[in-house]
């Protein structure tokens, strides 16, 4: 039976780990929501921070009483994290949120709008709007919201007012019935998760919404390396969470892979046929047209000093990403995975 709006519940899950310098401001948002406090709960769930965040939740909460329930996770990782949050939470809807994040005020209200409106929803979500810090922060974010970085990507690019339905939506409010027909998140995977879960809803035919009237603004990282780094991983995990549930994969996830092993076949035939070098560096030139008509709206509004720095880090973002795809085949967690897939057919 479906809960009647007006006495909808939302419970707010932050799973997290070594996030002091963004958790103050993410949780004093959700305290000073537009939305009346008895209208949701707010779960944190810390993977055995090494940093300040605990000590930093505990000064919130002695100063917020009664607000927040701090849970913790001694696998460190974010599927076991969000699991432990659905179990313990109470609210007809669950949204997860990252710690890396930073909200509006009527962030929740706004999200209670929407279910009220889309009550036959599973999932309903909205956008992000990427920020970064510092000169290489600010590429980030740039290649982090464009088309040619992210693909088709609604979350991440959309403009303007728009709302309607789509194949997945991050910090999605669930509800609660998801998980007693879907099951919890796989706690195989390290990261990713979402991608493997929201197959699984799609596979029952359950639905997700995205509106632009709620959106959040997502911390990317401010270095190159920090960029890298996350495209490695989240390239490899993505693959590993595809063996987990097939067909968990879109066309934009796996065009990285596509385009790391085109370049690489193309770089072995060079080496045995020298003329596959005019194949290659066409292909390089196309790469770097589309990068620099990406680039185009970052050098007017910054300068031409983001020109070359903004085509570098499209490069990095792909190649590392289809790098991390390429060595996924070659970490045990995919084939345990896949093998625990087969053993329980």
């Amino acid at each position: 039976m479906e809960p009647q709006i007006g006495k909808v519940k939302l419970s707010v899950l932050i799973v997290l780990r070594n996030e002091e310098g963004y958790i103050e401001k993410l949780l004093t948002g959700l305290i000073n929501q537009t939305l009346n406090s008895s209208k949701y709960e707010i779960i944190l769930v810390d993977g055995m921070s090494s940093d300040n965040t605990v000590k930093i939740i505990n000064q919130i909460t002695n100063k917020y009483p009664n607000s927040i329930r701090l849970l913790s996770n001694p696998r460190k990782t974010l599927p076991p994290g969000w699991n432990i949050g659905i179990r313990a939470s109470k609210g007809d809807y669950i949204i997860r949120i990252d710690g890396h994040t930073s909200i509006p005020n009527d962030f929740l209200e706004n999200y209670m709008k929407l279910i009220h409106n889309q009550p036959d929803v599973d999932c309903v979500g909205g956008i992000i709007k990427s920020v970064g810090n510092g000169f290489q922060g600010y590429i980030n974010q740039y290649v982090y919201s464009h088309p040619f970085g992210v693909g088709n990507s609604k979350f991440r690019t959309t403009k303007g007012v728009w709302e309607g339905y789509v194949d997945t939506v991050p910090y999605g409010a669930y509800k609660r019935e998801v998980f007693d027909q879907v099951g919890y998140f796989n706690e195989d995977l390290k990261r990713n998760e979402d991608i493997e879960f929201h197959k699984r809803m799609k596979d029952n035919e359950m639905t997700f919404f995205l509106s632009t009237s709620i959106w959040s603004t997502y911390f990317v990282r401010p270095t190159l390396n920090g960029l890298i780094k996350k495209s490695l991983g989240d390239g490899t995990w993505t693959m590993i969470a595809d063996q987990a549930t097939p067909g968990s994969l879109r066309t934009r996830h796996k065009a990285p892979l596509y385009a790391f092993l085109l370049g690489l076949i193309s770089v072995l035939f060079a080496v045995v046929f020298p003329a596959f070098v005019w194949f290659l560096l066409a292909i390089g030139i196309i790469y770097i047209v589309g990068a620099s008509a990406a680039s185009s709206n970052l050098v007017k509004e910054k300068g031409i000093g983001y020109f070359l720095p903004a085509i570098g880090t499209f490069f990095c973002l792909h190649f590392f990403r289809g790098l991390g795809c390429f060595l996924a085949f070659f970490k045990k967690e995919y084939w345990l995975v896949r093998s625990k897939r087969h053993s329980t057919k």
